[in-house]
């Protein structure tokens, strides 16, 4: 019980930390939100914001995906973190940086969802994955990998899919 108090407690605060970014996300203050991603990402994710961005996502799943530990927070926190530095990519005017970041993150968090889609205190991430969903339009992506991350984010909010 202490444990799933913890990750949810973990999950909980990373979505705060996803909310905040959110209010640094506007052209003229591009560096307030590179700053504020880089002193929190490695306090949530164990890993420094250039080492986060240069990790591809099948292997930061391979390191941090250990399911009931505290490891687990911080692969929820990486796939977070890697969709709050897209949006900093896309706003600096590098967009196929900023589609390969939300790709991976959105990756990490639908496979994250689906695993425990079941669990309770994943629910945070789930709404999470509704509000990247609505964000999906921003990147610009070609038709065929639009549908495959629109489906990966759907199938990650829904308890119960694989």
């Amino acid at each position: 019980m202490l444990r799933q108090d913890y990750i949810l407690r973990e999950i909980e605060r990373t979505v705060e930390f996803c909310l905040r970014a959110a209010g640094l996300k506007k052209p003229d203050i591009i560096s307030d939100l590179q700053q504020f991603l880089e002193e929190h990402c490695e306090l949530l994710t164990g890993i420094p914001l250039q080492t986060l961005i240069e990790t591809e996502a099948q292997k930061l799943v391979a390191l941090l995906y250990h399911p009931g530990t505290a490891r687990l927070p911080q692969l929820i926190s990486a796939g977070a973190w890697l969709c709050e530095a897209a949006d900093l990519s896309l706003l600096a005017g590098r967009p196929d940086e900023a589609r390969r970041l939300f790709h991976e993150g959105v990756q990490i968090l639908a496979f994250t969802a689906s695993q425990h889609g079941e669990d309770d205190g994943f629910s945070p991430l789930r709404e999470h994955l509704e509000t990247l969903q609505k964000r999906l339009p921003d990147y610009r992506f070609e038709a065929d990998e639009n549908r495959r991350i629109r489906d990966l984010l759907i199938a990650g909010r829904t308890p119960g899919t694989e």
